[in-house]
């Protein structure tokens, strides 16, 4: 864990609490309340949208994608920020063409 991260507890839709490491931003607080899981659920699925629909366009006979998000904590709320960074969150997306087979008549 990076000396400013701190772990705040999440709820999950099923209630289940799930400890998360951000990253405060600005002022830090000593005491975190349970914060619902839904504002970075809601980042991966407009993140994920965004990416099918772009895979989408280019019609690559395979794709793959791998992301992440740093976790951030800033006036109660927790944010997800995808950022550079091999040892944080990056974008990878691995797309494949391959060559139609000719059929045989």
């Amino acid at each position: 864990m990076d000396s400013q991260s701190v772990y705040i507890p999440v709820e999950l839709e099923d209630g289940s609490i799930i400890n998360i490491e951000a990253t405060p931003i600005g002022e830090q607080q000593v005491a975190f309340p349970t914060i619902p899981f839904k504002d970075i659920k809601a980042s991966i699925v407009s993140v994920s949208k965004e990416i099918s629909d772009a895979i989408k366009q280019v019609e690559p006979t395979k794709a793959s994608v791998k992301f992440g998000f740093e976790v951030a904590f800033k006036e109660g709320e927790l944010t997800a920020l995808l950022v550079k960074g091999s040892g944080k969150a990056n974008l990878e997306i691995t797309l494949e063409w391959s060559k139609a087979e000719k059929k045989s008549t």
